[in-house]
């Protein structure tokens, strides 16, 4: 062709009007799925059904001008938007913009999901030049091609979303978005307005794992639209339901013996069952509704949502294509997640694709958990208990003291709660402390149990009052220390402990106080999830009568908010209510650091063996017990007879032996030698004042 035909052809293409062509029949003449991916090769609308009623309402011919999917993991998702993309450019060009939770997120999906579609599509090939082509122009995060251009964006960033005006809006986990962005709002609320200018023509999609109930991103867009529900038709009455967890059989211990209920009928079908009709080829262009009429499974709204926002809701992987979540290993994590708070909370928005609802926090309140409360008396220890711990909370005005005995299986028992008033700058606020940890505690096995470690907090306008109350208590061989809350969310429970002591050289004081940070965030997870637990046994909580409901309130004060750390991660943080008291929440998480710290280096078993010994079950012995009174001992017999034993030998005999064992009660003890102490060597701090 000679250069005149290249430029007529060039034109007459670009003065032809757009064809009207669905993403999902795009996607089916054009994709081809690199080889990398689980099933390579050319893309098959067949093999999810479910994608092309999504695909098709974003479709840029199509009336509908959002669309948000809450969805599971591994469904498909990250497929279908970028198919999404690869439509908008090569059969309505316009701008793109494609936001991530960072840019990093971004980078990466460019370098593992873009640039392999582009390279196995040969349409997509023709419009965007290799970034690493000389004169492309193009970038990681910038692609040029006919018509626009498509910008990688991270939602941490504020410039990134303003001075830009686009057409296309695609939107990756807008879950794990910053909550606002430099107090302008919601990331999706300023984004959307990049489009306001194309009306009708512009297409937003969004779609994500939900997380937290009420929180979640994506829950409120989807609650924007009609709220489309997948339905599949029962293999024997054909009644279509949506496909719930709470459906599914199996016989106890046998999770490939799974098999779902139909709610019509009653009968139950396996996974092939169920899919093997409702999955079946689609005639091409057939909608929803043909779908419907045609026995085969179908997209139905639920809601009227807000004109042109299409939405698609309670998709569980239950309704993933034939081999990608079996429905036995399905049923495994589901059984694996059981008492456990974070694989529980994982499970329900990986596998449900629904947000996970705080029932341990909604639901165990304060009078819940008073209500649990036990008949002991304070400063005293149930039968179990074995390794006691203290935790003490600084205040400006007081001093908060828990303290909590420790069993197998880290059950445990609630001792003693109270506070002591007082400016901590006061001596007479460290005595009374220092009378409480020593005080006796009295053991169900009648035996004196004692506080083994005290953790004391060092946060505050405090903390050279608590450094030297714990350097005392070392000297003294106690073990008390001080602690702080450590700043990272994924910090270890108990850390090293750190010197905070130093002389005018720089070198650690002898015998100074150390410091020692806490993963708060880490343990407050764990005793939230501790807390839930509804039958006594490992990790259970136990709390005496004798704690007051100031106890308990201050325990469920806190809750829980996405956040982000200072590397930009998103985590669920524990946060204190406005104007809350949570002082003996704070004390028990010091009082499980302080347990840590009283088990460091030693084999739990064995310490509980050597506890058991001493503070197990007592038996008060009765005087008439005949099983507990034993025989006398019989002396040894001689060559003689017994009867020719004289009466007198035998008296003489005893009489000996009577003499004997007293000269063995006068013989002193040996000597012991007495143990000469090394002279203190003379260095540093203290050879400065010999």
């Amino acid at each position: 062709m000679n250069p005149i035909d290249t430029v007529r052809r060039a034109i007459a293409d670009a003065l032809r009007p757009d064809e009207k062509v669905y993403v999902d029949e795009w996607a089916e003449a054009n994709r081809v799925l690199p080889p990398d991916t689980p099933e390579p090769g050319p893309y098959r609308n067949t093999r999810t059904p479910y994608l092309i009623d999504i695909q098709r309402t974003m479709s840029p011919g199509s009336p509908w001008r959002e669309g948000w999917w809450q969805k599971p993991h591994q469904v498909g998702g990250s497929v279908s938007g970028e198919n999404m993309v690869g439509a908008w450019i090569c059969t309505a060009a316009g701008s793109t913009l494609v936001v991530f939770p960072t840019i990093d997120d971004g980078k990466q999906w460019e370098l593992a999901r873009f640039e392999p579609m582009r390279v196995s599509t040969r349409a997509l090939r023709r419009r965007i030049r290799p970034a690493d082509e000389k004169g492309s122009d193009n970038t990681k995060l910038r692609k040029k091609y006919p018509g626009g251009v498509m910008r990688i964006i991270g939602a941490n960033r504020v410039g990134g979303m303003k001075s830009s005006t686009v057409r296309y809006i695609k939107f990756e986990e807008p879950d794990e978005y910053v909550a606002s962005v430099g107090g302008q709002g919601r990331v999706t609320d300023i984004i959307r307005k990049r489009a306001e200018n194309f009306g009708r023509k512009a297409k937003i999609y969004g779609d994500g794992t939900p997380t937290i109930d009420g929180q979640s991103v994506i829950q409120a867009e989807t609650r924007r639209g009609d709220q489309r529900k997948w339905h599949l038709r029962c293999p024997d009455c054909a009644h279509p339901q949506v496909l719930q967890r709470s459906e599914l059989r199996w016989n106890d211990g046998d999770p490939d013996s799974v098999r779902l209920v139909c709610l019509e009928c009653g009968t139950l079908n396996t996974e092939h069952a169920w899919k093997a009709r409702n999955y079946a080829a689609r005639p091409k262009g057939m909608t929803e509704p043909g779908a419907k009429a045609a026995g085969l499974a179908y997209w139905e709204a639920t809601a009227v949502g807000e004109p042109g926002v299409a939405s698609w809701v309670s998709f569980s992987a239950l309704a993933a294509p034939i081999g990608w979540r079996p429905w036995p290993v399905f049923v495994r994590e589901w059984l694996a997640a059981q008492g456990n708070e974070e694989k529980l909370k994982t499970f329900v928005n990986n596998y449900d694709g629904e947000c996970y609802t705080d029932t341990i926090r909604s639901s165990i309140g304060a009078a819940d958990l008073k209500k649990r409360a036990e008949n002991y008396p304070l400063m005293s220890c149930p039968l179990g208990g074995l390794v006691c711990t203290a935790g003490v909370d600084t205040q400006d005005n007081r001093l908060a003291i828990v303290i909590r005995a420790f069993g197998r299986g880290e059950q445990s028992w609630g001792v003693w709660h109270s506070e002591i008033y007082g400016n901590p700058s006061q001596p007479e606020v460290w005595a009374k402390l220092r009378e409480l940890l020593e005080a006796p505690i009295r053991h169900e096995s009648g035996q004196i149990m004692r506080v083994d470690a005290a953790a004391i907090d060092m946060g505050g306008h405090h903390g050279e009052d608590v450094k030297a109350f714990c350097r005392d208590a070392q000297l003294h061989g106690k073990h008390w220390f001080a602690i702080a809350g450590a700043k990272a969310f994924a910090a270890p429970m108990l850390g090293k402990p750190k010197p905070v002591e130093f002389t005018y050289r720089g070198k650690e004081v002898p015998g100074g106080a150390v410091l020692r940070f806490v993963g708060t965030q880490s343990i407050k997870n764990l005793i939230n999830g501790r807390l839930g637990l509804s039958k006594p046994g490992g990790g259970y909580y136990h709390f005496p009568l004798g704690f007051e409901d100031d106890y308990y309130k201050q325990l469920r004060t806190e809750r829980r908010e996405w956040r982000r750390d200072s590397k930009g991660h998103k985590e669920l943080w524990w946060v204190k209510g406005t104007d809350a008291r949570n002082e003996t929440w704070d004390c028990e998480v010091y009082l499980y650091a302080a347990f840590l710290y009283a088990m460091s280096g030693r084999h739990a078993e064995i310490v509980y063996r050597e506890r058991e010994k001493l503070f197990g079950a007592v038996r008060q012995l009765d005087l008439l017990d005949a099983t507990a009174v034993q025989a006398p001992v019989q002396p040894a017999a001689d060559s003689q007879p017994a009867e020719a034993v004289d009466a007198d030998t035998e008296t003489e005999t005893e009489t000996d032996t009577d003499d004997e064992a007293r000269e063995l009660q006068r013989v002193p003890p040996p000597p012991q030698k007495r143990r000469r102490h090394a002279p203190p060597r003379r260095g540093g701090f203290v050879s400065n004042w010999g």
